[in-house]
């Protein structure tokens, strides 16, 4: 009988290994890129007049991107106060 290990599987398992940490990287990447694109677009709400608009319409949503949006709105309202006082 023999109990030695295919070589295949010993040389394909780093080969799985690698092509899982490529994809985690390339999503990593896409969702970065995504939520720069929202940031972008959450930016030209430029009174707090929008902003509470847009935060009313989030009131009830329960979901991890109005979440998202909250966190982003929440933010570009404590950095520029000044700007949003309208």
């Amino acid at each position: 009988m023999n109990t030695t290990t295919h070589p295949i599987s010993s040389v394909s398992r780093p080969l799985q290994i690698l092509a899982t940490v490529r994809d985690e990287l390339r999503e990593r990447r896409e969702m970065r890129a995504q939520k720069r694109q929202l940031q972008r677009e959450l930016a030209s709400y430029s009174t707090r007049a929008e902003v509470d608009d847009l935060m009313a319409l989030l009131h009830h949503q329960e979901s991890a991107q109005a979440d998202q949006i909250r966190g982003i709105l929440n933010r570009n309202v404590q950095q520029r106060p000044n700007q949003l006082a309208s």
